[in-house]
């Protein structure tokens, strides 16, 4: 059961008489737990609307809704396309209100009773929450990896959430918003299987203070604010190095959508753990000219400039990581989307209105926020407690292989198939099943903690050397 502390704001806050620009958050914040953020606008400086971390958690798996049932009941590898958009259509669903988009993906207010769950623990450190949505610093975005008029490199930043069953999961781990992380589930499913149960689903939106000036498919933005670091909007400004970013400024500003990513946990994906991937590109400049817009029922009716969610245009699916596979095609600076036809396990839009995206490593699945060096599936992989191995094999020190040759069994480590339960680093560490979140915020309250009762924990030295990096990826090394 979940250890809950209940305080209710709302009266306390409304017998002081607060501000009414406050109000619209008492319901979603019913009780002080996790913290929401951890960087924000002094609240002396700003009234308005803030991000409420969504972790009422289930005690229990909750029944699928009809539209995971409709999802997999989709053969993802003959129709990859219907599946997709199966899963955009389930995420948009009573998260898109048709007014002004900074309410949308508001999780506590899903028009339709569908629950969605936020990770705790992303808050902490240099990449942590912001406060306007929840946007955490992901992956460096270098020079021309979106577009060859990219001239400025920047970062991404980006929220997640999970469904109901996956909600579940971080409630069984994440059961006392006042003491750590119970990593006894996460153990038992790495015998029984599926810590992350049958129909979880995963969503993800990534954004950029990169604009049509440079990125030419993010015109006719979809925009939020977001308080990031200046030293990713503003060039000039030189990112300081390691911990000296905790104190770095930070500015408010517009970030437009760059991505979407989603998951879907449908066991038919045998060689994947269990887990298909997908992942969207905005396209602003083809807003009305693609099937995409209008695909299906759900997006016809959406007024404003909520209609712009549906500028997100699948790049493609993948349910395994094609591991005999070890040709050698890294697409850094793309001009045309490579699709590798070759590959058996992942699927690329294969629309010419599809912008050039660099893909993955020989073209397996990934999103235009993500390393070309990489893939979905290879970055997820290592989503375990420690973080014995690198997000990607050239951060633990395997030499990237040059185009047209055959990569190394070292470097082909990162490419192979998983089952379910199965560690990236077996008896070295914990299974996270694939959540890179999951792992982040445990490692993340690990160091808190450490930093402050000067402690360490045995579970640190298991495997990892400390030197295995969580981040969405880094930029490429000069060759």
């Amino acid at each position: 059961m979940s250890i809950r502390h209940p305080w209710r704001v709302s009266a306390l806050i409304m017998a002081v008489g607060a501000a009414p620009a406050v109000a619209q958050n008492f319901e979603y914040e019913s009780n002080v737990g996790f913290p929401d953020f951890g960087f924000m606008v002094s609240p002396s400086d700003y009234k308005g609307p803030v991000f409420a971390l969504a972790d009422s958690f289930p005690e229990t798996i909750p029944p699928l809704d009809p539209q995971v049932e409709q999802i997999l009941s989709i053969d993802f590898e003959t129709d990859p396309m219907a599946y997709v958009m199966a899963v955009r259509d389930y995420v948009f669903t009573g998260n898109i209100h048709g007014g002004d988009v900074a309410d949308d993906f508001i999780l506590q207010n899903n028009a339709e009773g569908i629950g969605w769950y936020h990770m705790p623990w992303q808050h902490w450190g240099t990449t942590g929450r912001e406060g306007y949505h929840g946007l955490t610093r992901e992956g460096p975005l270098a020079a021309q990896v979106l577009a060859p008029e990219q001239r400025n490199s920047s970062y991404a930043y980006a929220v997640g959430f999970y469904n109901g069953p996956g909600g579940f999961t971080i409630g069984q781990v994440w059961n006392d918003p006042y003491g750590g992380p119970d990593l006894t589930h996460m153990i038992d499913a790495m015998e029984t299987g599926f810590a992350f149960p049958e129909g979880t689903v995963v969503g993800k939106f990534l954004f950029t203070s990169l604009g049509a000036d440079q990125v030419p498919w993010l015109d006719n933005p979809l925009q939020w604010n977001a308080y990031v670091y200046a030293c990713d909007v503003y060039p000039a400004l030189a990112c300081p190095d390691g911990d000296a970013m905790q104190s770095a400024p930070r500015v408010t500003q517009a970030m437009n959508l760059l991505q979407m990513d989603i998951m879907v946990k449908d066991s038919r994906a045998e060689e994947a753990a269990g887990w298909v991937f997908g992942t969207f590109a905005y396209n602003g400049g083809a807003a009305g000219a693609t099937e995409y817009a209008d695909y299906g029922a759900f997006c016809a009716d959406i007024p404003g400039e909520g209609k712009n969610w549906c500028n997100l245009m699948p790049v493609g699916v993948m349910w395994g990581n094609d591991p005999d596979n070890a040709d050698t095609f890294i697409n850094s600076t793309p001009t045309e989307t490579v699709i590798n036809t070759d590959l058996q396990q992942t699927w690329i839009n294969p629309d010419e209105a599809l912008p050039a995206m660099h893909l993955g490593f020989n073209s397996r699945l990934n999103g235009p926020a993500d390393n070309p060096t990489s893939s979905c599936m290879s970055c997820h992989a290592t989503g375990q407690v420690p973080s014995v191995s690198a997000i990607m094999p050239w951060l633990d020190g395997v030499a990237i292989p040059a185009n047209g040759t055959q990569a190394s069994e070292a470097w082909m480590r990162w490419f192979r198939n998983f089952e379910d339960g199965e560690a990236f680093d077996e008896g070295l560490a914990i299974s996270m099943d694939f959540s890179m979140q999951m792992t982040k915020g445990i490692e993340n309250y690990i160091e808190y903690r450490g930093q402050d009762e000067a402690g360490r924990f045995a579970l640190e030295y298991w495997g990892s050397d400390g030197g295995a990096p969580i981040s969405r990826g880094a930029t490429i090394p000069t060759q």
